[in-house]
């Protein structure tokens, strides 16, 4: 069963704010390096830029989902906040590359910090990076796109405590070091996450069947009708996180009501499921031989004996 999802203006308030704090840590930290000469503190400013600029296309794509499906459209815009979410799953992926690399550089570099400066500064960056993270780790339950949005904060997040750690060691063992070896796990660490996003937006968007949607309770609820005979297909496309569509093949008695089903069916999936796109097609034995007929021709003109096809009648009742 899929849980509701917050009201979008809720989304995108949270989003908006949190995008602005990022812009403010920027700079912070932006100037912050260049008072103390802190590479790493340069660093993160950076990779705080980038999520600037993830926010910005996760906040694009989360009022652009919000318009209504039309006929070219017909299942709304929601696949936008997956395209987001897979471009900052990308981006991500490029963050920790990079920062894998620069941890190398500074192996064999050496320079000279003003580590009391950017202690302070990474402290005010590392504070206003929680209140911003605090923001957004409730919605980012609900949104694939919200989701990578808060993991690019988290990111910035352990970056700056990186950085706050590394100003602590310097200052008091003079240790360098330290930076880049927390560097790489903090690389490793968003390299993990980012994968997760990238794989989960390929999924929806290649349309993989999800195991998120519950089919074996809805098959449940729905063989209870009465003159259902069976559902021989039931294909679940998931939308975006929390948004599903649902076409249904039953198999019905003769002496079925077949109006009363679909309209049950409806609005059991509407209703208590909260899926908004249902198709229902209402089969009958002989049109189902009929069809399996046609299906097995098909499989064989098209892949040979071996082949298998998942094709069916679209009849449907909307």
């Amino acid at each position: 069963m899929s849980k509701p999802r917050p009201k979008r203006s809720r989304l995108v308030f949270f989003l908006s704010l949190s995008g602005l704090l990022s812009i403010l840590i920027f700079f912070i930290e932006w100037i912050g390096s260049k008072e103390s000469g802190s590479l790493a503190l340069f660093a993160d400013a950076g990779h705080i830029f980038t999520d600037v600029f993830a926010h910005i296309i996760s906040l694009f794509a989360l009022l652009i989902a919000s318009k209504k499906p039309n006929a070219k459209y017909p299942f709304g815009f929601h696949r936008f906040e997956v395209l987001a979410a897979l471009f900052n799953g990308l981006l991500l992926i490029g963050i920790a590359l990079f920062i894998l690399y620069e941890s190398y550089m500074r192996f064999s570099g050496s320079s000279h910090v003003e580590a009391d400066s950017m202690l302070a500064y990474s402290l005010v960056g590392f504070g206003i990076n929680l209140v911003s993270a605090g923001l957004l780790v409730g919605v980012s339950k609900t949104s694939l796109n919200l989701k990578s949005a808060y993991l690019h904060v988290i990111s910035d997040l352990l970056g700056t405590l990186a950085v706050v750690i590394g100003a602590i060691l310097i200052r008091f063992t003079g240790f360098r070091e330290v930076d880049h070896f927390l560097s790489v796990i903090l690389g490793i660490f968003i390299l993990k996450t980012s994968y997760g996003i990238v794989k989960e937006s390929i999924e929806i968007l290649i349309e993989a069947d999800t195991s998120e949607f519950d089919k074996e309770h809805l098959l449940e609820h729905i063989q209870t009708y009465r003159g259902i005979e069976s559902v021989p297909q039931i294909t679940v496309r998931k939308l975006t996180s929390g948004v599903f569509s649902i076409e249904l093949q039953i198999l019905v008695k003769k002496d079925a009501d077949r109006d009363k089903i679909v309209l049950e069916i409806h609005k059991v999936l509407k209703e208590e499921f909260g899926v908004p796109f249902v198709s229902v097609e209402i089969i009958s034995s002989s049109l189902k031989e009929k069809l399996e007929d046609i299906f097995v021709r098909e499989t064989e003109r098209e892949f040979g004996h071996h082949g298998h096809s998942h094709g069916h009648a679209h009849d449907h009742h909307h």
